[in-house]
């Protein structure tokens, strides 16, 4: 026998070339259920990277309020003006952080701050911080049990 004879007679060979076309692929039944089967999945795992990306908001806007009193206190450190506001720091005087509006709260001090969730964001909290400048406490709190905000109310 030559070696053409040999290569096809080869297992591989003659199911290659006894397959008849359109005999290869899936069949429309197998691509629908791989389609049902993937909107089942996104529909169960949507709902979750909701609840993520609120923790994300939230996670940051409390970095942001954090970051704001810490800018305060460098400001009142290096500033001989001992009456700051809030729109002397430039994290707040910027106005929308990540789906919030950070703003004053409990007067105008740049030590007491909001940042209250969007309108596009109803579901989220609305964060406050406070430092009491005489002790050195900070009092951080949030308005209602969302992502971000725990049961305690304190983060």
């Amino acid at each position: 026998m030559t070696l053409l004879e040999n290569y096809l007679k080869s297992k591989k060979v003659q199911k290659a070339l006894t397959t008849k076309p359109g005999e290869e692929g899936f069949s429309l039944v197998e691509l629908v259920v791989v389609i049902a089967v993937l909107a089942i999945l996104a529909a169960v795992a949507l709902p979750a990277f909701d609840g993520v990306r609120a923790n994300a908001r939230a996670s940051a806007v409390k970095n942001g309020l954090t970051n704001a009193v810490k800018e305060c206190i460098v400001l009142a450190s290096t500033d001989s003006e001992s009456d700051l506001k809030a729109t002397d720091v430039q994290t707040v005087s910027a106005g929308q952080f990540n789906g919030y509006t950070l703003a004053a709260y409990n007067g105008n001090s740049c030590y007491s701050l909001k940042a209250t969730a969007s309108a596009v964001n109803t579901n989220d909290a609305d964060f406050f911080i406070e430092l009491d400048t005489a002790t050195g406490t900070v009092s951080k709190d949030c308005e209602k049990k969302a992502p971000g905000c725990p049961s305690t109310k304190k983060w």
